[in-house]
């Protein structure tokens, strides 16, 4: 088990290849250890919501620690999907 976790963060496709099997083979080993889904999707995708969660807190952070800006509300997105910030242009 330990031998595969190693393996996680690469598609199975390319896990197969390293170790020198075919992919049916792969599947087969992963099924006895109780591995019934390859995790390499889902942990890509946690990975990325960890991301966007830091990068809205860290906006939130700057946002609430700078006077001249305030947060817009937050079920409000800019097109890429990150927490908009007004920023206030008054000189500081």
């Amino acid at each position: 088990m330990d031998e595969l976790s190693k393996f996680f963060n690469l598609p199975e496709k390319a896990v197969a290849k390293e170790l020198g099997i075919c992919l049916t083979s792969l599947k087969k080993l992963c099924r006895s250890y109780g591995i019934t889904r390859w995790p390499f999707r889902k942990l890509k995708s946690l990975q990325r919501t960890m991301k966007k969660v830091e990068t809205e807190s860290q906006i939130i952070n700057a946002c609430s620690s700078n006077n001249t800006a305030t947060p817009v509300d937050p079920n409000k997105t800019s097109e890429r999907g990150r927490l908009s910030c007004e920023l206030c242009l008054s000189p500081s």
